[in-house]
């Protein structure tokens, strides 16, 4: 494994170790921000309605401007062109200031004037990794004046780890703020309100918390089937098996945590996420078994577009490929996704020729309607 990959591979990891103990955020965000060459980087999670801050971390972002950047909530959105501009961005991808906007746009601007420009920042790239009804999750990038612009490489380095920024911010929304203080890893899992299993490499199930246990005794949508973790109303069956390798197999490549559309009895839908725990077994106690993956439940939630990552788990899609594939489902056409992503429509047309025959469809009709039988809305 090359140095670059091995960095990018560690970096995957110690965000999925911020998933599980909040309190790395910082770390984490400041060993991306160095190893991809920015001058600060911030990262938020915001829960929606309400403005709760489930995490807010920073890197390099010197006294007082560390302190005073949430003074400027609204005027921060306004300099992308508002809160609707930040809504239709597509997710996991970077989007540069500069590509859309000019310095001579941001006078008057008080977050520019008060807080960019004092710090002698030109330049800025965000990525938007979730804004639903109930949580908005984000990450920007400032750039100096004495820096070169933005690269290719510094863009394509953040296309690989946004996925995993997008997963770790879902699964963060599910911990509550029990579990986020507890002081061991059981105890957390103990106290959270969402259900979660850790499972080996074989879905054994090796723990499972009291919510997930009610959920397994009644299989619904949890069941125990000879000791290992099923899902007896998955939506594709065998993904979780899947995901769980997946995870299984982190070490030896970039794998996302898993999402896994599943119905209950009653027809409605949840959302299974799968968690990799390989590279997290010093702060697993002294649960036996080796578990690999904590498997979440969270709730019913139609605007997290799992139906895409199910896809990308299954198939093994490119994240260029994973986003065409969104933008395509989303009703765009090939010159507005090009538009969008900001490459050629022949590029655009290369990928969806890829999805097809990954994904073993001959138009976009039948991409379409492949997406929609594994979504959780109404049938």
């Amino acid at each position: 494994m090359d140095a670059r990959a091995q960095t990018e591979l560690d970096l995957v990891g110690a965000i999925y170790d911020a998933a599980i103990a909040p309190s790395r955020w910082d770390d984490t965000i400041d060993r991306i921000r160095r190893a991809l060459g920015f001058q600060l980087c911030m990262f938020s999670i915001i829960a929606i309605p309400g403005g709760r801050v489930v995490v807010a971390a920073q890197s390099n972002v010197p006294y007082p401007y560390s302190e005073t950047v949430y003074l400027y909530g609204k005027e921060a959105f306004d300099q992308w062109g508002g809160i609707e501009r930040i809504q239709s961005m597509v997710l996991e991808e970077p989007v540069v200031f500069s590509d859309h906007h000019g310095i001579a746009d941001l006078a008057g601007n008080a977050f520019y004037e008060n807080w960019g420009k004092p710090q002698g920042l030109v330049d800025e790239l965000v990525i938007v990794l979730e804004f639903t009804s109930s949580m908005l999750a984000n990450i920007a990038f400032g750039v100096h004046e004495s820096a070169p612009p933005i690269t290719e490489g510094q863009i394509e380095g953040l296309r690989v780890l946004a996925p995993h920024l997008r997963r770790a911010a879902i699964i963060s929304g599910l911990l509550d703020r029990q579990a986020q203080a507890a002081d061991s890893f059981e105890a957390a899992l103990s106290s959270l309100g969402s259900a979660v299993v850790l499972v080996d490499a074989q879905l054994h199930i090796v723990y499972a918390n009291d919510k997930a246990e009610e959920m397994l005794q009644a299989g619904d949508p949890l069941a125990r089937l000879n000791g290992r973790l099923d899902l007896p109303r998955e939506l594709v069956r065998g993904q979780l098996e899947a995901a769980v390798h997946s995870a299984e197999l982190d070490a030896h490549g970039l794998q996302r945590g898993g999402g896994v559309p599943v119905r209950r009895n009653d027809g409605t839908g949840f959302v299974v996420h799968v968690l990799p725990l390989k590279r997290r077994k010093r702060v697993l106690g002294g649960l036996a078994g080796g578990p690999v993956a904590a498997v979440f439940v969270g709730e019913p939630n139609a605007e997290i577009n799992l139906p895409i990552a199910a896809i990308q788990q299954l198939y093994g899609l490119r994240p260029a490929e994973s986003r065409v594939l969104e933008l395509i489902v989303s009703g765009m056409s090939a010159p507005k996704i090009a538009q969008a992503l900001g490459v050629a429509v022949s590029t655009v047309k290369t990928h969806t020729l890829r999805l097809f025959e990954k994904v073993g469809v001959h138009s976009r009709s039948q991409l379409l309607r492949l997406a929609r039988d594994m979504s959780l809305g109404p049938r």
